[in-house]
C-alpha cells in the first residue's frame, strides 16, 4: 500500500575500479514514520505537525512500518554489482520519542516475508524509558557482524533464513500513547555475508556528495492528514492524489523515501523540490501567482526530522508562474543525516495535492565507503 518512489544509484559507478568494487558492502535504506500506519486505523489518526506517525492517545498501539528494499543497484558493465534480494543486515533501526510525563515502553521486531511467502521474525526488543527521543536496534552490529534480533521460538528464525529472497520486509512495533514513530532504516548486506567492515570503519560518512543527485518522486496518494487542521475525514485520497473536500483549510504530509546510500549514511542535500497540485472546482485564484499568500492555493514547505527529534524546514515554497506548481528555488538544502523528510501543505478546500518530485545527493560509490 506504500511507496510509489523511483530510486536509483548514479550510472557513473560503472567506471570505478576494482578496488573500489572490494569496499562495497551494503545499501543503507531509509522511511519515515510517515511511512508506517495503525495496524488497526482510526478515523480520527493523523500524522503530527511535522509528519511523524504519532499515538495521540493513552494506549498502546500496534504500528506497521514498511521497509522500501528498493535502490539497490546492479549492472552488466565492469565491474557489475550482484543486485543481492536478501535480509542480510548489518543494522536495522527504528528512531522514537516518547512525548508527554511518564515512563514507557516502545517494542518492535521485523517481519520478512519470502518469495515462497513462508514468514520470518526477529526477536521483539523494547526500551523503557521517560521522554525524549531514543532507538531501537532491531538488527546490530556484533564482533562477527551484523546479527538480527535472537531469541526463542519464532525469534530466531528471520536470522537463520536471511539470505532467502525477499518479498517484503517491516518492522511492527508496539507504541505506547503519546509516543512518535520518526523513521527507521536497515543496513543490508550486498556482496559479504553480514557485511563486515574493517577495524574501526564508522558507521557514517560525513562528507556530503557532490557528484551524484537522483530526482525521487512521491505520488499524492503517499499523503496524508496532519497536524492538527482541518478535518482528518476531509482528505480524500483516489488516484488523483490527496484533495480536501472540507470547507476548511487542512495539513496535508507528504513522505519522500531518498535513494538507497552505499555502505554508510551520508549528509544529504536537497533541492529542486516540486509540488504539484490541481484544483477541484477549477477557479482561476488558484494559480494567481499571488496565490500562497492569498490562501488560494497550498502553501507547502520542505519538512524533517533530524537524529535529536528536532523538526526543521526550509520556509515556504515559490509559486511558478502559469502552471499549478510550487517550487524549492534555487540552491539546495542540507538536510544533514535526516530521520525523515517530506513536504507538508496547508491545503484550501478543493484543493489536491498530485505528487511531489525532489532532487537529492547520494553518496558516491567510490568515495566516503
Amino acid at each position: 500500500m506504500k511507496k510509489i518512489t523511483i530510486v536509483a544509484l548514479v550510472a557513473a559507478a560503472l567506471s570505478l575500479s576494482h578496488s573500489a568494487l572490494a569496499t562495497h558492502k551494503a545499501w543503507l535504506m531509509k522511511d519515515g514514520g510517515a511511512e508506517c500506519t495503525f495496524a488497526y486505523p482510526l478515523a480520527t489518526d493523523r500524522m503530527d505537525s511535522s509528519g511523524a506517525l504519532y499515538n495521540s492517545g493513552t494506549s498502546e498501539r500496534s504500528v506497521v512500518c514498511p521497509l522500501a528494499v528498493s535502490g539497490r543497484w546492479g549492472s552488466n558493465g565492469m565491474p557489475a554489482f550482484d543486485a543481492k534480494r536478501w535480509a542480510d543486515a548489518l543494522s536495522a533501526i527504528v528512531y522514537f520519542d516518547r512525548r508527554g510525563a511518564g515512563t514507557r515502553t516502545v517494542s518492535c521486531y521485523a517481519a520478512m516475508r519470502a518469495s515462497d511467502n513462508s514468514l520470518f521474525y526477529s526477536a521483539s526488543v523494547s526500551d523503557t524509558g521517560g521522554p525524549g527521543v531514543d532507538r531501537l536496534d532491531v538488527a546490530g552490529s556484533t564482533s562477527g557482524g551484523g546479527q538480527w534480533a535472537g531469541g526463542t521460538g519464532d525469534g530466531t528464525r528471520l536470522e537463520a533464513h536471511e539470505d532467502t529472497v525477499v518479498k517484503s520486509l517491516e518492522f511492527v512495533c508496539l507504541v505506547p500513547g503519546q509516543t512518535a514513530i520518526l523513521g527507521y532504516k536497515a543496513k543490508l548486506c550486498q556482496l559479504t555475508g553480514d557485511c563486515t567492515h574493517g577495524g574501526g570503519d564508522p558507521e557514517d560518512d560525513t562528507t556530503i556528495s557532490t557528484s551524484g543527485w537522483n530526482y525521487v518522486q512521491t505520488s499524492g496518494i503517499e499523503c496524508s492528514a496532519a497536524g492538527t487542521e482541518g478535518t482528518v475525514a476531509s482528505v480524500y485520497r483516489n488516484g488523483y492524489g490527496a484533495t480536501n473536500l472540507g470547507s476548511s483549510p487542512v495539513d496535508i504530509f507528504c513522505p519522500i523515501a531518498p535513494p538507497s546510500d552505499d555502505s554508510r549514511e551520508h549528509n544529504r542535500s536537497v533541492t529542486d523540490t516540486t509540488v504539484y497540485y490541481s484544483d477541484l472546482y477549477n477557479t482561476s485564484s488558484s494559480n494567481l501567482n499571488s496565490c500562497v499568500g492569498g490562501a488560494t492555493c497550498p502553501s507547502c514547505r520542505l519538512m524533517w526530522y533530524d537524529r535529536d527529534g528536532i523538526m526543521q524546514d526550509t520556509g515556504a515554497l515559490s509559486k511558478i508562474a502559469g502552471v499549478r506548481k510550487l517550487h524549492q528555488g534555487s540552491g539546495s538544502e542540507l538536510i544533514g543525516k535526516e530521520l525523515q523528510f517530506g513536504v507538508m501543505c496547508r491545503t484550501p478546500p478543493g484543493l489536491t495535492i498530485e505528487g511531489i518530485t525532489s532532487l537529492v545527493t547520494v553518496s558516491d560509490i567510490s568515495g566516503g565507503i
